[in-house]
Formats: structure tokens, sequence, C-alpha cells
């Protein structure tokens, strides 16, 4: 569900937030479509320096996942993005590196190995379109080397897409991840799933945010 538009975009309100976070008040306004941005800083409590992969760049700052995180909270990570021009743009507006790539044909391993990411890394998105290309990177992704501590993976369940919300959902529990939000609505449609490392977030904090097929507004917001 990509659309650079800000009238698409769903805007966090941190008086009604079901959980607050460390370094909240520096945060002026969100950039993520579907308030990802404000779910991984709920999950990590606003941490700091944190790390990121971003499957799908797209544009850098409108609509984007790791700006904020980037911007507001120091975070490193790199980016993904087939579009050469899009690709091109974002290295011009950001400090953190877009590759551009095919993420289906990309040797994850020896670019987070050259990149120096750490084998916890905090944050995930795989978002690409089609979905069953998101979930061909996924599987280009060693798991048992990676762990990822908040993951927000794009099935856009409203296409139809079965196959890839229930083999992408295979794949998650196998690695021991917790599904925290399944078939978050943005606009009316079911899009996509997030997930934790319950080895990392905690269970008294995950808890509060489980649900199904509601949109990321009401997950976040009391």
């Amino acid at each position: 569900m990509d659309n650079f538009s800000e009238v698409e975009r769903q805007q966090f309100n941190p008086s009604q937030l079901k959980k607050s976070f460390a370094g909240i008040e520096a945060v002026e306004k969100n950039y993520s479509q579907a308030l990802q941005d404000i779910f991984v800083l709920t999950m990590l409590n606003g941490k700091q320096n944190g790390t990121y992969v971003e499957i799908g760049g797209a544009h850098p700052i409108n609509i984007n996942n790791t700006y904020l995180l980037e911007k507001v909270f120091n975070w490193t990570g790199i980016s993904f993005e087939i579009n050469n021009d899009l690709a091109n743009y974002y290295n011009s507006q950001r400090l953190n590196q877009c590759i551009c790539s095919d993420a289906t044909q990309v040797n994850y391993s020896e670019i987070f190995e050259e990149n120096n990411l750490p084998n916890q890394i905090d944050y995930l998105q795989v978002d690409i379109d089609p979905s069953y290309q998101s979930l061909a990177s996924l599987k280009k992704i060693n798991l048992e080397t990676y762990r990822f501590s908040v993951i927000t993976f794009e099935t856009d369940a409203y296409q139809d897409s079965i196959g890839v919300v229930e083999e992408s959902r295979d794949i998650f529990q196998r690695n021991n991840y917790q599904l925290v939000a399944s078939n978050v609505n943005n606009c009316g449609y079911a899009f996509e799933d997030w997930y934790v490392d319950p080895n990392i977030v905690t269970e008294n904090i995950w808890t509060a945010f489980q649900c199904d097929n509601i949109s990321s507004y009401q997950i976040l917001h009391s």
C-alpha cells in the first residue's frame, strides 16, 4: 500500500497512546503510513542508536517507516529499493544507505556483514509489491543467523493473498516470533502483520497490543 501523499498517512496522538516511550517529547510527527514507526518505538521503548533493515525503501521521508528512527533516535541501517530513481533520491536525502537492487536476489548475509550489522537487528521492514515478492525476499534472509526485535511484514491480505499470509506466518512461527497484530488495517484494508522477538520484547509489553483485523490507530491508541 505505497502512497506518498500526506492524506493517507496516519498521525499519532501522544496523549492517547496505550503506552508511551522514552524520547516521545522529541517526536513532532510520525512518517509511516500506518504508524509502523510508532509501533517500533513503543515495543523498544524509544531505543536510541538502534539498527534496521528496510526492504522496500521507496520515498525517503513520506510514508517511510525508518525516517523517524534515523532522524530523531539516531538509528543506522540499510534499505533496498529496486527503482533506481527512488534509490538515488533516497541517498540524496538520508544519512543511511539505500542499495538499488532486486530484494529477491540479494545476498543479505553478505551485505549485513559488510555493513557491520549485529546478529540481533532491531527492526525489519518487508514491504515490496506484489506481496509474493515480499515473501521471496523474506526467504532470502538467514533467520537462524540474524534475528529482528520488531518486524512489520506486508501481506496485502485484502488482495486475497492467502498463500502469502499463511506461508509468512508459518516462517515466523517456526523461527519463534510472536505475532502481535495480525491483519493490520489501513483505510479499511488488511495489509500487514506485526511481530516481535519475545526474547527481546517482553510479554508484559506486547500483550497489550495483541489484536486482529483492526486499524493501526486502534492498535496503538486507547
